[in-house]
């Protein structure tokens, strides 16, 4: 309770003393003079005004309450009015209660609807993540499919370039127009070791340009650009000029055609080394054979071709290379004088190939024929040995 509060009771019962006080007052006074009102005697005279005081002091104690507070009015002379707000507001309770409890069952079924638009999201994001991933995977398959689409593109172009190519070089045979084929030999030479890069490029340069004159004498042509008439590939070229430069032995540096070369054409060379190691030393003998001899019936012509074709094969098993599709090199007037030989003998000889001189990779392999006839068990052989200058 506020200090207001405290003295309006103060004062209600300050002036309820007084109403006592001067009620007390007004009854002795009236019973002492024996006064009387509405014909009343004295003595219920002054039990009205005792009464009267009662009243009075309940009906000030009621208007001073009245006025001094809203409540106490309300209390009063609003309680009915009070009764019936009382009992509408809670209608409205319960009719708010009802709405909040079918709200709280909407919210609870809308966080249930929540819930499984969560779950259901991250599901689909999940799904999302997948599809993404897939999709991701087929671009590459999709790139992976194109690259290849266009590498075999590619090859077809090629193969198609190749088969034209093929079918003009075919053509180009047919009617002799090829003046280079695939891996002939255009020249050859012996490179001497000790060579620095530069000499070795010069080196290589220079043959180069000897190449060109044979191929023109050929037939050969230049490119389209006028740029030159043979042409080496650049990585063959510095892998032979690396190989060349600094080195310690002797190399047969031979260039030969990469692609069959038709008339008016360029020639597409590459470089072809090999280590000009020594085969045949001078007087080897290279090959001998036993001929049975038959006077009018064997063949000199034919024992001497298989000769030769033999020490062609033999050479080039042993490394030398060949020239021209042959190794071996023999004076005509050696082989005429072996033929002669023949033709006189019967019997069983020996012809043997020798070597002229030292023979290495680079060829040619010069030799001379010689016949002895075959030594007999236990006999001492004299040999017929004929040689012939070389006609190189």
């Amino acid at each position: 309770m506020g200090t207001g509060g405290f003295l309006l009771v103060l004062v209600l019962l300050l002036l309820s003393g007084v109403i006592a006080y001067v009620g007390d007052f007004l009854g002795r006074r009236i019973g002492k003079r024996k006064l009387s009102v509405l014909a009343l005697r004295p003595r219920y005279t002054a039990i009205l005004v005792s009464v009267l005081t009662g009243i009075l002091i309940s009906t000030v104690t009621l208007a001073i309450l009245s006025l001094a507070s809203k409540d106490v009015r309300t209390a009063l002379f609003g309680m009915e009015e009070l009764k019936a707000q009382l009992e509408s507001l809670n209608r409205e309770i319960l009719e708010r209660n009802v709405q909040l409890e079918h709200m709280q069952k909407t919210v609870k079924m809308y966080e249930e609807q929540v819930t499984a638009l969560s779950e259901k999201e991250k599901e689909l994001s999940i799904s999302k993540a997948s599809l993404e991933e897939q999709v991701k995977s087929l671009s590459q398959s999709v790139a992976e499919l194109e690259e290849q689409r266009k590498t075999l593109q590619d090859e077809i172009q090629s193969l198609q370039m190749e088969l034209t190519r093929l079918r003009a070089n075919l053509l180009a045979v047919r009617q002799g127009e090829i003046v280079f084929r695939d891996e002939e030999e255009i020249l050859r030479v012996v490179a001497q070791p000790g060579m620095t890069r530069k000499e070795a490029e010069n080196f290589l340069l220079a043959l180069i340009q000897r190449a060109t004159v044979v191929a023109q004498a050929r037939g050969a042509g230049q490119d389209r650009e006028g740029r030159g008439v043979v042409f080496v590939q650049e990585m063959n070229f510095r892998e032979a000029v690396q190989r060349l430069s600094g080195a310690t032995k002797e190399y047969v540096v031979r260039l030969v055609a990469a692609l069959n070369t038709l008339r008016g054409e360029p020639v597409v060379a590459r470089f072809v080394i090999d280590e000009n190691r020594k085969i045949f030393a001078q007087g080897e003998v290279i090959l001998r054979k036993r001929i049975a001899l038959e006077r009018g019936k064997t063949s000199p012509d034919l024992v001497l071709a298989e000769m030769l074709r033999d020490l062609n094969v033999l050479g080039v098993e042993r490394g030398v290379l060949p020239q021209e599709g042959k190794v071996g090199v023999i004076s005509a007037m050696n082989l005429s004088e072996i033929r002669q030989e023949l033709e006189k003998r019967e019997g069983t000889v020996v012809l043997e190939a020798v070597a002229e001189g030292d023979i290495f990779v680079a060829g040619p392999m010069r030799v001379f024929l010689r016949l002895k006839e075959e030594i007999p068990e236990g006999k001492t052989s004299q040999s017929n040995e004929r040689r012939c200058a070389d006609d190189a």
